[in-house]
């Protein structure tokens, strides 16, 4: 026997948080961004997130502009921290790829923060 979830119900567990980082919660804005790092926590002001460039490939580089730094993320799958930015619900991001590939979502080889 199973447990089937019964359509417009509420789920009955609620999905694991994302391994990648963290959101803010549906319909608020972030107005802090932590970018985890080997060494070191780097925090900006959402408001100085000015741009931010998705590129494809192996791995897929995601760069983003903020104030004189660009923040450049590694990895693959990383439509959905963009989706993230993109909505201002990004709150945190770290790397994951040194984990299971068993769960869905993103993986963050690498972050490097570098003089624009």
């Amino acid at each position: 026997m199973s447990i089937e979830q019964q359509p417009g119900k509420k789920p009955l567990v609620s999905p694991p948080p994302p391994t990648w980082g963290e959101l803010a919660p549906e319909g608020h804005a972030a107005t802090v961004v932590r970018f985890v790092l080997e060494d070191r926590v780097v925090s900006f002001p959402a408001s100085e997130l000015k741009r931010w460039e998705h590129v494809a490939g192996e791995p897929e580089m995601l760069t983003i502009r903020a104030g004189k730094e660009s923040i450049v993320v590694e990895g693959r799958e990383l439509h959905v921290v963009r989706a993230a930015l993109d909505l201002a619900r990004l709150c945190e991001l770290r790397p994951n790829g040194e984990r299971s590939n068993a769960r869905p979502g993103p993986r963050v080889r690498r972050i490097t923060i570098e003089p624009a």
